[in-house]
């Protein structure tokens, strides 16, 4: 039996008789051909002539299908029979299909070759890429006609003068082999044909890649990237693109001798701008001479200068950054390095990557993706700096509200040295001022109270008053200092500074989320540490002074050491504490600003969205604890305004001034008594206090609180005084004189009909007695009084009349139908 080897021989001898006997092995029916398991003339014992195997038409095909083209056309001319009845017709046809196609050609019926244009074997399978199916043999054997010269030599390893003359070029050579790897598939029908062809072809292409690299290394050195250029395209149409890409790496190297600053920062971590736009550019410089050389060697025919800068940026510019903003702690302590990155990578944008020339290798989009290749590198760097800028603000705020206090404490004991030696020096020797100062400081609440204690001289006991007057006046004057609004501010920009660095790197996609949460963090950090280290502190401390603050003996202290008093009526705490609040509307309006310019309109916070955000949140807990504050302060505030008016009461308010001496009536003026000039100013210079500082609704509430408190006050003062006929007019004009100030100048409508019928009060004073009834009759007509008193209120007003006892009796008949006389008990 004949094997395929056998076969293969015989075909390549021309009429010659071969007989053959052979042995199947054991898996000889799966090694056989089709044809031969199929005809009866072959069995296993069997002695066949050559002539025989051509009589069977399957294994003719068989082996035909199984040869080379060349062996092919052989065994087609072993006889007539072959040529013209079994190798003919549809069977040549296939097998030439088979070869067309096993090149890459695509069948196209009609496909005409251009005879007239001149073909070679660098240009042929540029021009001619398809076939008519119908001439398959016509258009293979044009193909054959220029490569099977090449393949003959490449079986017999015989590559010496393996190009022609006309074949000079690296470039065309490069386009042979290349065209050979295609044409060679052609025969990969016979298989040991094909893989020593194909062996000893990659051979050949490595000897030839090798030499054009030898030549392109010479060539570079001398500059001449012309030429240089050819044989890049050679290493490119060969498949050996990393071959030109590594080339090029390795002769362009950024080179340690490459000059740069050693450092970019100054002793102070202060970042030097002409080091860094030195740095950069060099930086720029030499890639900008590579993009020259890539754009000469490669043109746009391979992305060298892409992969080139990604390598660049990452193991040479990220690498000295990253050193120079590291956060050594020998070198950079409170990492104020990396607090510099925006600022370099805004530099490395203007005078790196926007200076960078255009890249016919790169393409447009060169630039942007050198910028992607800095940030996606310099992520690392970048999320440290988000960690660090919020641990920085966090800590500068910190010691700024520490410090300020600290600072606040000293100048204050520093005042209260310096007041008590100046008191001292006046009034007390070295020895008493040791014993005196020592008692004063231990509580000057204590200190208030005259000390009767006679071991201790006059002289003393003035002094003490003194210095705690003196001190609390300073306490008081100072509450404005308890919150800085400068040091606020500074904060706030502090804050802005910190935020718009960390905004620096929205644009990058990656961080988008990331920025936006470091930004919310900063802010919640600012709102917290305006709120516990330093708001919350200076109006808890504000409070407690306006808590402490005791109009009546502040004046009789006052009195006891100058023998009079020269206060101007103005309740200290409250003016202070209105100045107070300002500073805290400020604040709180600067805050607001911030949160809609920088949070709000750079889209750090959605409001249609987020409004359940801790950042929201945080902002709405901050206003209620300013707006607590305020409220509670002037809550206090118009105690010890209503203090000071009960004060003005008491001690201005005299006698005689409702129920005036019979002789001294005509020498008098109806002008409101001094009490009430008094009391009018004192409201009039604290009621306006808040305009200006805070909203019109706070002011509003303020101001009506203020007037219905006064307004109980002055029934109060009523109530203690005996008030005449004679005296009723004095107080009417007192009355109206409250009217006028609350109706014309506070304006205060909710108010205003207290004091108008406060202001009928006073017909009840004026009335004759001989007029009891009408007196009566008055009182029972609450209409009067614009229902703001009831009956029972006005009776007990009424009593306050010098001549009560004696109309009481027709004044109740009216009110009641009877007298107290005509009520009998059984």
């Amino acid at each position: 039996m004949l094997n395929r080897e056998q076969i293969v021989d015989l075909s390549r001898k021309t009429k010659r008789n071969i007989q053959i006997k052979r042995t199947f092995p054991e898996d000889a029916d799966t090694l056989m051909p089709l044809g031969l398991r199929e005809t009866s003339l072959l069995t296993m014992d069997s002695a066949v002539t050559f002539a025989d195997i051509l009589k069977v038409s399957n294994i003719v095909k068989q082996i035909a299908f199984s040869l080379n083209t060349s062996d092919y056309l052989s065994f087609q001319c072993l006889n007539r029979n072959l040529y013209h009845i079994q190798l003919n017709g549809v069977t040549d046809k296939d097998y030439w299909l088979d070869k067309i196609k096993g090149i890459g050609l695509i069948a196209e019926v009609g496909y005409l070759f251009d005879e007239s244009t001149s073909l070679n074997a660098c240009n042929i399978f540029d021009i001619h890429k398809k076939f008519d199916p119908k001439r398959p043999k016509n258009a293979y054997m044009l193909f054959y006609k220029f490569f099977q010269g090449f393949t003959d030599k490449l079986y017999y390893n015989d590559v010496t003068a393996f190009f022609p003359d006309e074949y000079s070029d690296p470039v065309s050579q490069a386009k042979i082999i290349e065209s050979l790897q295609k044409y060679i598939k052609s025969n990969d029908n016979d298989w040991s044909y094909y893989k020593k062809v194909e062996e000893n072809l990659n051979t050949f292409k490595e000897l030839f890649t090798t030499s054009i690299i030898r030549e392109l290394d010479i060539r570079f050195d001398k500059k001449e990237y012309f030429t240089c250029s050819k044989f890049v395209e050679v290493l490119l149409s060969l498949g050996h693109e990393m071959s030109a890409v590594d080339f090029f790496k390795s002769k362009n190297e950024f080179s340690d001798s490459v000059e740069l600053p050693q450092t970019i920062f100054d002793e102070e971590d202060n970042l030097r701008y002409d080091q860094l736009e030195l740095a950069l550019n060099t930086f720029r410089d030499f890639l900008n001479d590579k993009i020259t050389i890539t754009d000469e060697l490669f043109q746009d025919k391979y992305p060298v200068m892409v992969l080139y800068t990604e390598n660049f940026v990452q193991d040479h510019l990220i690498p000295y950054f990253n050193k120079q903003i590291s956060s050594n702690d020998d070198l950079d302590p409170n990492n104020i390095r990396i607090m510099a990155l925006p600022t370099i990578c805004d530099h490395m944008s203007v005078y790196l990557v926007d200076k960078l020339t255009t890249s016919i290798n790169a393409g447009e989009s060169y630039k942007r993706f050198v910028a992607e290749f800095i940030q996606l590198y310099l992520e690392p760097e970048i999320q440290n700096f988000f960690d660090t800028m919020v641990s920085d603000f966090t800590t500068k705020t910190e010691k700024a509200f520490k410090d300020y206090q600290e600072q606040t404490q000293l100048k204050q004991r520093e005042k209260d040295e310096e007041l008590f030696q100046s008191l001292k020096d006046r009034t007390l020797t070295n020895e008493e001022l040791l014993d005196g100062k020592t008692n004063f400081l231990k509580s000057f609440t204590k200190i208030f109270k005259i000390n009767n204690n006679a071991s201790k001289s006059q002289a003393d006991q003035d002094l003490e008053m003194s210095y705690t007057l003196q001190k609390i006046n300073n306490k008081l004057q100072n509450i404005t200092s308890l919150i800085s609004l400068d040091l606020c501010y500074k904060v706030i920009q502090s804050c802005r500074e910190h935020m718009e660095k960390i905004y620096y790197f929205k644009t990058i996609k990656v961080f988008e989320s990331v920025v936006k949460a470091e930004c919310q963090e900063i802010y919640k950090t600012l709102i917290w540490q305006l709120s516990e280290n330093h708001i919350k502190l200076g109006f808890e401390t504000a409070l407690q002074l306006l808590q402490d603050y005791d109009a009546n003996e502040t004046k009789l202290a006052k009195l006891s050491i100058n023998g009079t008093s020269d206060d101007d009526n103005k309740v200290e705490p409250l003016v202070q504490f209105t100045e107070l609040i300002n500073i805290g509307d400020i604040i709180l309006q600067m805050i607001s600003i911030f949160y809609n310019n920088e949070l709000i309109a750079k889209g750090i916070i959605n409001k249609n969205k987020d409004i359940f955000n801790d950042v929201v949140h945080t902002k709405k807990v901050f206003e209620t604890m300013l707006d607590d504050y305020v409220a509670n302060g002037l809550n206090i505030g118009i105690d010890k305004l209503m203090d000071q008016v009960e004060f003005l009461f008491n001690t201005m308010q005299f006698p005689d001034d409702f129920n005036p001496d019979p002789k001294d009536i005509l020498r008098r003026e109806i002008l409101p008594s001094k009490c009430a000039v008094a009391c009018v100013e004192l409201l009039s210079e604290h009621c306006f206090l808040l305009t200006g500082a805070t909203d019109k609704g706070t002011i509003d509430v303020f101001q009506q609180e203020v007037g219905e408190r006064f307004f109980d006050e002055a029934v109060k003062n009523i109530k203690k005084h005996l008030i005449s006929e004679d005296g009723a007019i004095f107080l009417i004009a007192d009355l109206n004189y409250y009217h006028d100030f609350i109706s014309k100048k506070l304006k205060q409508k909710n108010i205003v009909p207290y004091f108008a019928g406060l202001k009928s009060v006073g017909q009840l004073y004026l009335i004759s007695g001989k007029d009891s009834k009408e007196l009566g009759k008055l009182i029972c007509d609450v209409g009067k009084f614009q229902g703001v008193f009831t009956q029972e209120e006005i009776y007990e007003l009424v009593q306050r009349r010098t001549d009560w006892l004696k109309v009481r009796k027709d004044v109740e008949k009216v009110m009641y139908g009877l007298g107290v006389s005509d009520c009998v008990i059984c």
